[in-house]
């Protein structure tokens, strides 16, 4: 089994305190064999049946991200235009994300009778998944002294949080949002959170893309990519950097593949060659189901982590020896340009090239294809805005789309592919500890009670207000908020520290098993599940990667038997209790009154109620695609940034913690992944052939993983080597096993984004060889 319980966190100042659950960290003995080097084809249809047939998932996955179904509660990926939706519309991951809701299979009564938290905290999130839907509301009180939850009524479930809120101050609740929400829960989020008086309001985008907003916000003045599925179809070179689609958003493969077949090309930069982006095999054409794969990437760039920035940098120099700036694009829309370029010169190539572990040579020829083409996207994901210097890297590639003038024409621009369905509307909806002065002024015009302007805590902000015992009332929508964030320890103490946790959820993860003094699990009706009101059946709707806007219709009537609610009633049944005021109720009743709220608070929303009947919806304005930069001096921004080579001791490599392919953020699906060569387990790290011989060790060693950051050791141990090709000084393992590396202090410059990539560690061999057991 994949253990993604307790860790333990040895502190060497200013006493040694070791802490460790044995059933946690004990050596969960993966299997490595062949690696599927093709992704999806007839063994990804294969695999993603496995999960949807016994789970009845099969029906929903007809019309899924179709205008008459459900959209994916995956990834956030863009529909295709109207018209050119292939014969079904979900990968293998969609699959399992439905086949994980559809399940048959109940946490049951006689399991809370029988299992206290303390032996929950023992299960891994896997085995608690695999205990199926929640079936009603569940109380933990820790003054009942026996552990265990209990039912409770709806009533009372609401009665005890207003009880709560009402008894603290506001600035001590915290109301976090996973990107699972749909706009109109995360929308009403939002209005609890500032009716209560908080903008205690982090969600997942602080862990993931919040360095995209931020950098991008500075360059352009929009915090969101520029690009659309048609300017990816239609463009003539896209750089890829630091992306896994095969894993992450299958469904990316088919629209590249479409890219190749209109004539562009691919250049994939990455420490690890992810299999997605060399060989696909479309299912949905008939040679890809005989098992003939595509070439996606003409260029594979295997640069070191966290040597994007300085990979750009030396991009950057070329195309300004090369002359291939848009003079007039830079003229008359940029500022910062004859600075910035001063400075590109002025940098040591050696430097640079220590920095990314890419020759000139190599760049050169990626600017060969530049130099091609008449319009270039930059994609990016995780394996970019994790690092320290995350902001940075962003800005320096934005630098070569503006000098280049890839911006704000057919075929080109920026284009960051988000991880959840929703995680980009859930901010454009409000939630965020910071939101801007015009959305805050609108809210408070719409609903008449004094909104507060005080900026508030962000996730990695809100753990350690938890860890310091600064938060009375911690209430979730959707996530698994320990297993998700950084420095996992801290994470669990700071939640039972709490007075009131409340967490709604479609299933158990072990964030439920470090109740405050009080504990509410939450039963929420799913993506998939028929949602009547008093107004008759409900629809959502949701934002995708480019800005598109479309609904989401629920008609599975599966789980009418189960006592649960929708994430709207249960927020607005909240607000409701605690405050008594007139809006409540009519947006339970029904969601186009949210609608209406949403549309009166946020421009790009007008008659948003009656756009969402439109097929594929609408797009959300955005002023960088017409060239309009709302920046502080109306130009688009060239930034200096920093090189800022991370040097490393001899014994030291610099560590990356991704998805397994069976795994989607904190859910584990199942215990493989193919494409690396794993299976049955979930504590390996994959390093290089060189790397191993450097350090005296051989494929199969199993080893402790050790961080030192502000003279505190955190050990991750039992971890299997894999030989693999990866990076120099690299190496990769599965997160959230690896996230009790990474302490609080050490986030994103700029942003709150925790540093899960480019973290630097060091090996302990315990002297033993998994291949030997």
């Amino acid at each position: 089994m994949g253990h993604l319980a307790r860790y333990y966190v040895v502190m060497t100042t200013p006493t040694d305190v070791s802490r460790t659950n044995p059933k946690a960290n004990e050596f969960d003995n993966p299997q490595v064999g062949r690696r599927v080097k093709s992704a999806a084809g007839l063994g990804g249809v294969l695999h993603a049946m496995e999960h949807a047939a016994p789970n009845r998932a099969m029906l929903p996955l007809v019309n899924l991200n179709k205008d008459s179904g459900v959209d994916c509660p995956g990834c956030a990926w863009p529909e295709p235009p109207v018209g050119e939706q292939g014969i079904v519309e979900f990968c293998e991951n969609g699959a399992k994300a439905i086949a994980q809701e559809t399940t048959p299979k109940r946490v049951s009564r006689e399991f809370f009778a029988n299992t206290t938290v303390e032996q929950m905290r023992e299960m891994t999130d896997y085995e608690l998944d695999q205990l199926g839907r929640l079936q009603e509301p569940m109380l933990y009180d820790r003054s009942t002294g026996d552990g265990k939850y209990h039912p409770i009524s709806w009533d009372e479930a609401f009665r005890i949080i207003s009880e709560e809120i009402k008894a603290t101050e506001p600035n001590r609740n915290v109301l976090y949002t996973s990107g699972t929400a749909v706009n109109e829960s995360a929308f009403s989020f939002g209005v609890l959170g500032r009716r209560i008086g908080t903008n205690n309001l982090p969600d997942c985008a602080n862990l993931c893309h919040d360095s995209t907003g931020v950098a991008l916000a500075k360059v352009v003045g929009v915090g969101k990519g520029s690009a659309t599925m048609q300017d990816l179809y239609n463009t003539d070179l896209v750089i890829s950097v630091g992306q896994n689609p095969g894993t992450n958003h299958p469904r990316a493969l088919g629209a590249f593949e479409r890219m190749k077949d209109n004539g562009g090309k691919l250049v994939a930069i990455n420490p690890l060659p992810e299999t997605g982006l060399m060989k696909f095999r479309d299912p949905q054409d008939p040679k890809g189901m005989l098992g003939i794969s595509k070439k996606l990437a003409d260029q594979y760039v295997q640069v070191r982590l966290d040597g994007d920035r300085a990979l750009f940098q030396q991009i950057n120099r070329e195309v300004i020896r090369r002359d291939l700036l848009d003079h007039s694009f830079l003229e008359r829309f940029c500022s910062n340009v004859d600075e910035t370029i001063e400075y590109l010169n002025s940098l040591d190539p050696a430097l640079l090239e220590r920095g990314s572990g890419i020759p000139q040579s190599e760049v050169n020829a990626i600017v060969d294809r530049v130099e091609k083409a008449e319009n270039v996207i930059l994609a990016w994901t995780l394996g970019v805005t994790q690092h320290k210097n995350a902001v940075q890297t962003i800005q320096e590639m934005m630098n070569f789309l503006l000098l280049t003038g890839n911006i704000g024409k057919p075929g080109a621009g920026s284009f960051p592919f988000r991880g959840h369905s929703n995680v980009q509307g859930d901010r454009t909806m409000g939630i965020s500890e910071k939101m801007p002065e015009p959305f805050l002024a609108k809210m408070e015009e719409e609903f008449g009670f004094d909104v507060p302007r005080e900026h508030g805590y962000s996730s990695v902000e809100a753990a350690a207000a938890l860890r310091d015992g600064d938060v009375d009332v911690f209430i979730s929508l959707g996530g698994n908020f320990i297993r998700a964030l950084s420095d996992t320890t801290a994470c669990e103490d700071g939640m039972a520290r709490t007075k009131l946790s409340a967490h709604m959820l479609t299933k158990l993860n072990n964030t439920c098993a470090w109740p405050g003094e009080r504990g509410l699990i939450l039963p929420v009706r799913s993506r998939t599940d028929y949602d009547p009101q008093a107004s008759g059946p409900q629809k959502v709707s949701v934002e995708a990667s480019d800005s598109t806007v479309s609904s989401s219709k629920p008609s599975r009537k599966a789980n009418q038997d189960l006592d649960l609610k929708s994430e709207v009633d249960i927020i607005c049944s909240i607000g409701r209790e605690t405050f008594g005021d007139d809006f409540w109720q009519p947006m339970i009743d029904n969601y186009d009154v949210i609608r209406d709220h949403i549309e009166a608070v946020i421009p790009g929303f007008e008659n948003y109620n009656e756009r969402l009947e439109r097929p594929r919806g609408f797009m959300l304005p955005h002023a960088a695609r017409e060239r309009i930069f709302n920046t502080d001096n109306g130009k688009a921004q060239l930034t200096i940034n920093d090189t800022a080579v991370i040097e490393l001791d001899d014994d030291q490599l610099l560590l990356s913690s991704v998805r397994a392919h069976d795994q989607y953020n904190t859910i584990s699906y199942g215990l493989n992944d193919r494409y690396r060569g794993v299976r049955g387990g979930r504590r390996v790290l994959f390093i290089s052939p060189a790397d191993l011989k450097k350090r005296g060790l051989k494929d199969g060693d199993i080893v402790d993983v050790v961080s030192v950051y502000d003279n505190e050791e955190r050990r991750a141990p039992n971890f299997r080597l894999v030989e693999y090709n990866t990076a120099r000084d690299c190496v990769t393992g599965y997160f959230p096993e690896l996230n009790v590396l990474v302490p609080l202090s050490q986030h994103a410059d700029g942003s709150h984004t925790p540093v899960s990539k480019s973290l630097v560690v060091h090996l302990e061999p315990q002297g033993r060889n998994a291949n030997d057991l």
